[in-house]
């Protein structure tokens, strides 16, 4: 190993980040699962039976985008498609006990790498805030850090609203405000929580 405790920094930060998130898309890849499909079936747990249209616009991505890590949980056999009964032309997802399981194991082991070391610490995290609020203020490091937030979105497969795609709004139901939607970080990935899901619904109320 080399010698890392002589490293400066800004070395030490970035290699970290780097190893943490080959850690994390190395455990996913071995569930057969990416950090779009992770969402997907969050979403599809917390949701129950929900169709394409409504799990793209509650992620924040176009439908056919969607369709396409659907299928791709669908070969692993994480989630099945069952008629609509509202709408015969149309189908709705559902999860599998083996979907359940493999989320299950996803937030587990994202749990566990933002368990490592310092990780677990909230002071570090807060550092780590403090940090990039700081340096945010120099020029130019606002759009650094606008980039590394779609970069993170775009692996998680969600969108930035502000941009050029609209959001998909299921016909006949309420708006969804999908930055209420998208979670907190634990380790690597943004997890839509129940509470969040809550929030969501409890706006659209209002």
């Amino acid at each position: 190993m080399p010698d890392i405790g002589n490293w400066s920094i800004n070395r030490l930060l970035s290699t970290s980040a780097r190893m943490l998130e080959h850690s994390w898309n190395n455990h996913l890849r071995e569930l057969g699962l990416t950090h779009a499909g992770v969402t997907a079936l969050g979403v599809i747990a917390r949701e129950g039976k929900t169709s394409q249209v409504r799990i793209a616009s509650i992620v924040g991505v176009q439908a056919q985008t969607m369709g396409k890590t659907l299928s791709r949980l669908e070969s692993h056999h994480y989630v099945f498609r069952v008629r609509n009964a509202n709408d015969r032309r149309s189908y709705l997802l559902d999860i599998t006990d083996a979907g359940r399981d493999v989320l299950a194991r996803a937030e587990k082991i994202d749990k566990n790498l933002a368990s490592l070391g310092a990780l677990a610490n909230p002071e570090f995290r807060e550092m780590l805030v403090d940090i990039v609020r700081k340096l945010s203020k120099e020029e130019g490091n606002d759009i650094v850090l606008h980039g590394a937030h779609e970069e993170h979105r775009a692996a998680v497969g969600l969108a930035d609203f502000t941009g050029d795609i609209e959001p998909v709004q299921p016909e006949g139901e309420a708006p969804i405000e999908v930055s209420q939607v998208v979670g907190p970080t634990t380790a690597v990935l943004d997890i839509v929580t129940p509470e969040l899901l809550d929030a969501a619904r409890a706006q659209r109320e209002q």
